[in-house]
């Protein structure tokens, strides 16, 4: 009996622990749950607020905006502009940060939001846009695009508003000193079409660009490519071979080992290599597919698969293949490894696939959310199957419910030093110019991008001198004819009005005198036409007159403008050489030269 007594106080023992571990197992669930909701409402919290303090609380869809790109205006709904959630567009024209941004005239909230961009590529972009509202899921709007010789601008100002990896471009050339053939492009595709993880590709890292000699080591490597997601090492060796691999997970600087489900090695060519090979990391673990060492470049396998020190790299024996006696790689699994010296390295971002999204980082997180994060544990399976299952089900979708608000944190991160970076300055610190005819619009800090240039100087003094070929003729000295031109370019003027400016023989001093009496005097009638006259003189008296090809100097002002952007880190390198036609390249040098003396030239020119 007391045998008895024993087991049964034992059961209940057992049953009030394990209830009790349930309870706690449940309670446990439940209170990260509330830990996720309060960061979210937090999150939220700090939308509203800045939306109060620096932005529209009145916000609607409905809105029409008007942008000032460069000097073209374009006009479109608040919610076409806003279509591509989570990106910078959409954080820019979400009413959030109406208050900071900066508009094209003074003291005045209903200018147009002014950015310092290409208007060509951003009409581009609004057309794809306007063309997603009215397309279906099964007949989807075609990649925008541009003519060629925007084509490497427009690149960059869809890296600027953050809809790169929303366009379709896969498939295209690289920007890659290695990888010149098509069919290695294409089977590199294929290899990430494998694992569904294929996207575009986009330089990060080029060792002979970015540590001045062939090296893939240390902290420049991790500099470009750290926290960038998935990416692709191709390595060039001295001895003519092409080789590389694949990581689905972000390079980090410190950290040991990290997990890569999806992480292979290839051999694109070399000696006696007849076909690109797709090669399998030689320990199954994928939770030791890469290796954080800040002293050095990628290292994937536990074994050291490939492993880039320096200007070395070295290939181990037994992953598929190493250099045999002839020359070409052979299999082996001698687990002895091969040395090659460095010719190129370089690295690609692969984007706009669903498993390839950057890491976020962590840093930039409220220190708090950091703190009460999801734990990770282990599956359980202490309880009964069903109970099991239910709580394994919740604890992953916690996982999952935390990553997706750890995106949103640091995206709405993302978003603040976004519109810090672009939001400074006011009117007052934009340039108007007049082209040879053509209005484009910039801001003193660009035409300033690079220093000792004759641009720079002249509007460090904020004025134009007489120097060669660039005139620093007003709007005041505007003959009749130039009068004329100038209302023939503006929009939505008739012609009966562009004509009276010629017929009353107004002059550019006269033009700036004129008030809505004024211009009622000479004919205008409709009060309109009179009003939007009023705002284009306006806009007239800081015009600055510059005879030169708008062609060329328009080629000059895109260029610099990307290097502004890069300088405040919105891009994630600079634009190559501007593409120019040929019947240009001749005036288009002069240009440049005359504006860039010396070897400041050579910026634009190469």
């Amino acid at each position: 009996m007391d045998e008895l007594i024993t087991a049964d106080t034992h059961l209940r023992t057992v049953c009030d622990q394990h209830e009790r571990d349930l309870k706690a197992t449940i309670e446990k669930l439940d209170q990260e749950k509330r830990i996720l909701v309060e960061r979210l409402n937090k999150l939220d919290d700090k939308k509203l607020e800045t939306t109060q303090t620096h932005g529209d609380v009145d916000a609607a869809d409905d809105d029409v905006i008007e942008v000032n790109a460069g000097g073209t205006i374009v006009s479109a709904k608040r919610s076409t502009l806003t279509r591509l959630r989570g990106t910078r567009m959409e954080a820019l024209f979400s009413g959030r940060w109406d208050k900071m941004l900066q508009r094209d005239n003074d003291n005045d909230n209903n200018g147009c939001l002014f950015l310092d961009i290409n208007g060509v590529c951003f009409r581009a972009i609004v057309d794809y846009l306007n063309e997603i509202t009215i397309s279906s899921e099964d007949d989807p709007p075609d990649p925008p695009t541009v003519d060629d010789e925007h084509s490497g601008i427009f690149r960059h100002q869809l890296e600027f508003f953050g809809i790169l990896d929303h366009v379709e471009t896969t498939g295209e050339m690289p920007d890659s000193n290695i990888i010149k053939e098509k069919e290695h492009v294409m089977q590199l595709h294929d290899w990430l079409k494998e694992n569904d993880s294929d996207g575009d590709f986009r330089l990060l890292y080029r060792s002979s660009r970015d540590d001045d000699t062939a090296t893939g080591g240390g902290s420049n490597f991790h500099s470009k490519c750290d926290d960038q997601g998935c990416t692709i090492t191709i390595i060039e060796t001295s001895d003519g071979f092409v080789f590389g691999g694949y990581s689905n997970t972000s390079w980090a600087s410190s950290g040991g080992w990290s997990k890569a489900d999806k992480a292979f090695l290839f051999v694109l060519s070399g000696i006696d290599i007849d076909r690109p090979h797709k090669m399998g990391l030689k320990n199954p673990n994928d939770g030791k597919a890469v290796y954080y060492s800040l002293p050095h470049g990628p290292i994937f396998g536990e074994g050291l698969d490939l492993f880039v020190n320096g200007s070395e790299v070295y290939l181990k024996s037994g992953v598929s293949y190493e250099l045999g006696p002839s020359g070409q790689l052979t299999p082996n699994n001698d687990g002895l490894c091969n040395t090659f010296i460095i010719k190129e390295i370089e690295v690609l971002q692969v984007i706009g696939s669903s498993c390839c999204r950057p890491d976020v980082d962590t840093n930039d997180v409220d220190t708090n959310a950091r703190e009460e994060g999801i734990e990770h544990t282990s599956p359980v399976n202490r309880f009964t199957e069903d109970i099991n299952e239910a709580i394994n089900a919740k604890q992953e979708s916690l996982v999952r419910a935390e990553t997706e608000i750890l995106l949103l944190e640091g995206s709405f991160n993302d978003e603040c030093n976004f519109i810090n970076a672009i939001a400074s300055g006011d009117a007052k610190e934009m340039i108007a110019l007049n082209v040879s005819g053509t209005i484009m619009i910039t801001t003193r800090s660009t035409l300033q991008a690079i220093e000792d240039s004759v641009l720079a100087q002249q509007f460090d003094d904020s004025k134009w001198t007489d120097q060669g070929g660039c005139s620093s003729r007003s709007v005041k000295e505007w003959s009749p004819g130039d009068v004329r031109a100038w209302a023939e370019s503006i929009g939505g003027i008739p012609e009966n009005v562009v004509n009276s400016f010629e017929e009353n023989e107004i002059t550019g001093r006269e033009l700036l005198a004129l008030g809505i009496g004024g211009l009622k005097s000479i004919g205008v009638k409709r009060a309109g036409t009179v009003y939007l006259l009023v705002d284009e003189i306006k806009k007239l008296k800081k015009l600055t007159l510059i005879e030169h090809s708008p062609y060329c100097f328009g080629k000059i002002l895109d260029y610099l403008r990307l290097k502004q952007l890069y300088s405040k880190g919105l891009l994630s390198e600079e634009l190559a050489l501007p593409t120019i036609c040929d019947s240009q390249k001749n005036r288009f040098e002069k240009v440049v030269k005359y504006y860039f003396p010396g070897d400041s030239a050579y910026f634009i020119l190469g």
